[in-house]
């Protein structure tokens, strides 16, 4: 049997960390040895307000359980209040070895009608609250040669789900950032995963809106939940994860792995396309067998040789 995963003498920061899933986390990589930065600003769920409450008692219960932790609860969003969360960790702890980018909120909307601000409030609040964080917290662990960077992505950007347009292209967007952390960091020690978790928080109630008090929406939101995720995420924020570029689903005691891939497709003889080749051979093109998995732009670029 494989040895405890051990994350003692580790230091985690987590944004988001003050609820739902965060919160989970946090527990989670505090009991297995970690002092964890619990950054969360409090907003609501559509982003507004704040309220140190979730950071600071989510903090407080890990002391209260014998383990470490501080709350952080500037704006993970803005440039300032992502730098703000790093020094802090290095101020208290001297390191930081893992960032779990994970803050973010929610709104629903049918297509026509999302608004403007809605969208680029989603983008904001999931895509550069991760940017803001991450970017910081790569450069502390490029000079230490080690780190573990986890993005919280989502089968509804992924795959798809009605009415998340801004959320679906945010969380889509985390892979990116991703794979380039990835791929720079890999020289240094640097490992960027994701995963894509389902779990009964406030935002999956908020989505379920009245389904969520009836009989069957109870039982659904009683299957999906945060204990069957959080040790997916302390996998990979730990040494024992050697892989990147990995992407892992997790819900109802299943975990997976997402594969992005690309077909063999369909070569021109003499490298000139017409759209009525594209028609012609689309069978081909669209045929998954024996998909290629590329490691990066140039992994795909040369498959067509």
């Amino acid at each position: 049997m494989m040895n405890r995963i051990d994350l003692a003498g580790r230091v985690v920061l987590v944004t988001g960390g003050g609820r739902g899933l965060g919160e989970a986390y946090c527990r989670e990589l505090a009991h297995r040895g970690a002092a964890v930065v619990v950054h969360d600003n409090g907003s609501g769920i559509e982003g507004r307000g704040c309220d140190p409450a979730p950071a600071q008692g989510g903090a407080a219960a890990i002391v209260d359980d014998g383990g470490r932790a501080v709350a952080c609860v500037s704006d993970a969003s803005t440039e300032d209040g992502g730098r703000e969360a790093i020094d802090l960790a290095l101020r208290e702890y001297g390191r930081l070895d893992a960032v779990v980018a994970n803050a973010g909120i929610i709104h629903d909307d049918s297509f026509e009608g999302w608004p403007t601000d809605r969208f680029e409030a989603l983008l904001r609040h999931h895509l550069m609250a991760a940017f803001h964080v991450v970017r910081p917290a790569f450069a502390v662990m490029k000079d230490a040669g080690y780190g573990r960077i986890v993005f919280v992505s989502s089968a509804a950007g992924v795959f798809g789900q009605p009415r998340l347009a801004g959320y679906a292209a945010a969380k889509t967007g985390m892979l990116g950032l991703m794979n380039v952390v990835a791929l720079e960091g890999a020289e240094f020690g640097i490992t960027a995963n994701a995963i894509m978790p389902m779990a009964a928080t406030r935002m999956a109630r908020a989505l379920m809106a009245d389904a969520a008090d009836t009989a069957d929406g109870r039982e659904f939101l009683d299957s999906l939940r945060v204990d069957q995720v959080a040790p997916v995420v302390a996998y990979l924020a730990s040494e024992s994860c050697s892989r990147t570029q990995l992407v892992l689903s997790a819900f109802r005691g299943r975990v997976a792995a997402l594969q992005i891939g690309v077909t063999r497709g369909w070569i021109s003889e003499t490298g000139m396309v017409s759209a009525e080749d594209v028609a012609s051979h689309l069978d081909e093109i669209t045929d998954t067998h024996d998909l290629l998995v590329p490691g990066s732009i140039f992994d795909e670029m040369a498959y067509s040789s």
